[in-house]
């Protein structure tokens, strides 16, 4: 399986803005000053070795996930990151006509907000299946199209949407994809999805909390759902457990607690998702470093050792 990262930004899109532009390009000018900057390999060479909250950017859309196995597809989540996917699988060439299955987490507004500029759903015949344990989902996505919000409502579209509804813990197949859910602690609710393909297993359990009234059995069954997998997308999105206790219930979670949870599932690679709106690339860049100083604490060196990532938009990752 092949994962590409289209919008790892929680609750608002995050753009970077002028300011936050000309620290970093003031900064890799400044120490830029014995790089032959005539010479093209040079200054890649450079941008390699820069550091990483200089060189590029965690991206500002919110969640939307691709994962592909040969010729198939499997979209995660509805993000304004949906709107860059569907503007490259056109570069691509996609074909009108075609089928596209989307697994849908929640519809919280972040993430359902790129449907309304999906490109591939503007094209005639082409079918697009969105699954989901929620109840009501199709009014859910037709309420965010409404003529009051939006000037193009769901009927509108040339494409046909389908909702098909899911029950939760229940494994359904979606081509070569074999898929179960879990229900996560989160306002509203939202699922986890253990997505199985290839002999690999993707965890995909964005806006979850693991602090607010878990008891212990409860806890147990996160670890058991994400039980070796080989990768596992985890919320978060708060810097500090004082700051997940000062947002309890808001649904969220933090790098340390997935840390803790990977480690006692075995998990092979943690992937941190779900970015503060709040935060910039250097504040989420510290998160990670602190977080990486956590796992060297805590890592038991006998044990299979743990790879820890931070996502960011436009990411690709074999698995």
């Amino acid at each position: 399986m092949k994962i590409t990262f289209w919008g790892t930004r929680g609750s608002l899109p995050s753009p970077l803005n002028t300011h936050e532009f000309r620290i970093k390009a003031k900064r890799l000018l400044m120490n830029a000053r014995n790089i032959n900057l005539s010479n093209e390999a040079a200054i890649e060479a450079y941008l390699d070795s820069a550091p990483m909250s200089d060189a590029m950017t965690f991206g500002g859309n919110t969640p939307c996930l691709e994962i592909t196995t040969g010729d198939h597809q499997l979209i995660l989540d509805c993000g304004s990151g949906l709107r860059v996917l569907g503007k490259d699988m056109m570069k691509r060439g996609f074909k009108p006509g075609g089928r596209i299955d989307i697994l849908q987490t929640h519809t919280h507004w972040d993430h359902i907000m790129g449907f309304p500029f999906f490109a591939p759903a503007y094209t005639k015949g082409t079918e697009i299946h969105i699954h989901g344990v929620h109840p009501g989902l199709k009014s859910r996505f037709e309420q965010q199209m409404d003529l009051i919000h939006f000037p193009i409502t769901l009927d509108e579209m040339a494409s046909t949407t389908t909702f098909h509804q899911l029950k939760a813990g229940e494994t359904f197949t979606l081509g070569p994809f074999t898929i179960t859910s879990m229900g996560l602690h989160h306002p509203g609710g939202s699922y986890a999805y253990r997505i199985s393909s290839d002999g690999k297993d993707v965890v995909f359990a964005t806006d979850g909390e693991y602090t607010y009234l878990l008891s212990e059995k409860e806890f147990q069954s996160y670890i058991e759902f994400y039980r070796a997998a080989d990768v596992l997308i985890f919320d978060a999105m708060y810097a500090s457990l004082e700051q997940t206790i000062e947002k309890e219930n808001y649904g969220h979670s933090t790098a340390v607690i997935g840390i803790n949870i990977s480690l006692k599932a075995n998990v092979k690679t943690l992937v941190l998702f779900h970015h503060d709106p709040e935060s910039n690339d250097s504040q989420i860049l510290d998160s990670l470093n602190n977080a990486e100083r956590y796992l060297l604490e805590e890592e038991n060196p006998s044990e299979s050792p743990l790879r820890l990532l931070i996502a960011y938009d436009m990411l690709t990752m074999d698995v």
